[in-house]
């Protein structure tokens, strides 16, 4: 995307943002380690997007069994609130069960209601998986644990080994909570800007 194109679209976005009315909207940045979620966070930064972050830290005994409640607090509750979540509660739909953070009764539970869970919420919700390759994660990987060892953890150390796993829960998720949207790791921050476009246009 040339600069002229991309300085348009984030013209457009401002405007659009500026006036959302009593809208309330959650944009959704799930995808492996390596995939570029907090990249696109800080790519809005630079343009001075407005916006609330929300990130998935590790959560505490009680927010583990009351998932979906911890999270409707999370969800933008003010007009005109865009909310960015840098992972989301979908890591109960992949990354808790590929590294046994939760019980096999709380991932059934979870991924047989968020469906129904979003769809009740009072707020608008676009989903984006961050796509990208086997090869490109590990060699990503083993930069960060060579270069930036800080950013580097123990489920970036598994998650070559678990990638077909995580593969697995990914497509369920996709089946049982659809609409996502997919964004490519090569060109995640312009495919990201055109969902964030797409979701805050006027109705």
């Amino acid at each position: 995307m040339d600069k002229f194109t991309l300085y348009k679209k984030i013209n457009l976005l401002h405007s659009q943002l500026k006036n959302l009315g009593d809208r309330k909207i959650a944009f959704v940045l799930e995808g492996r380690d390596a995939s570029g979620k907090g990249g696109f966070v800080k790519f809005l930064m630079k343009y001075d997007i407005p916006f609330t972050l929300r990130h998935a830290s590790m959560p505490s005994s009680s927010e583990m069994k009351n998932w979906l409640s911890t999270w409707k607090t999370r969800l933008p509750k003010n007009d005109g609130e865009l909310v960015i979540f840098d992972r989301s509660w979908h890591t109960r739909s992949w990354v808790h069960p590929t590294f046994n953070y939760c019980t096999k009764r709380q991932y059934i539970n979870h991924i047989t209601n968020v469906q129904d869970w979003e769809e009740s919420q009072d707020c608008e919700i676009f989903k984006n998986w961050i796509s990208i390759s086997k090869a490109d994660e590990k060699r990503i990987l083993e930069l960060r644990k060579n270069f930036k060892q800080w950013k580097f953890s123990k489920n970036d150390e598994l998650a070559i080994e678990k990638f077909h796993t995580i593969t697995w829960y990914k497509d369920l998720m996709f089946a049982k909570s659809p609409t996502w949207k997919i964004a490519q790791k090569k060109t995640s921050k312009f495919d990201l800007l055109e969902n964030l476009l797409e979701a805050t246009k006027p109705l």
